[in-house]
């Protein structure tokens, strides 16, 4: 497939994609005769997994990192150390997306804590003016069992 199929069904942008080869998170792609890029599923399933991981928060050496364990070829243009992907391989990636998670999760915590603390704020100055508390700030609050035991931890 060529850069805008692959940009179209991956939701990167042409240009996204480009920087990605820049910055070799993905292979250089073989080209046409004319000089087309031509890419591969496997190049499909890397920049989808690229955006994922952008949306969690990743950055880019995070990414690189989690790329190498998982495809990518060696700076040397050797295959990657780690291509069939078992046992230190894996600890390695899980550990990595532990430590994304716990970051996130201290994010919600810090997130809560300050809507709480502007929450009060907000109340105290309701109750010198005498005005009610809106219905829509009610239901704000997360509700979740999730939302609590994040908040919680």
């Amino acid at each position: 497939m060529r850069i805008g199929e692959l940009a179209k069904r991956s939701g990167a942008s042409v240009q996204a994609v480009r920087f990605y080869e820049r910055r070799r998170l993905i292979r250089t792609p073989r080209r046409t005769p004319a000089g087309y890029r031509i890419y591969t599923e496997v190049d499909l399933e890397t920049v989808t997994a690229i955006k994922k991981m952008q949306r969690f928060g990743f950055k880019l050496a995070e990414i690189r990192r989690v790329l190498q364990l998982w495809i990518l070829p060696s700076d040397t243009g050797a295959p990657s150390p780690y291509a069939d992907c078992s046992g230190q391989c894996l600890h390695d990636l899980l550990k990595i997306g532990e430590k994304k998670l716990q970051a996130m999760n201290e994010q919600i915590r810090s997130s809560i804590q300050l809507r709480d603390e502007l929450q009060e704020v907000l109340s105290q100055i309701r109750s010198r003016l005498n005005v009610p508390l809106p219905q829509k700030t009610r239901s704000d609050r997360p509700k979740s069992s999730r939302s609590a035991a994040i908040a919680a931890s």
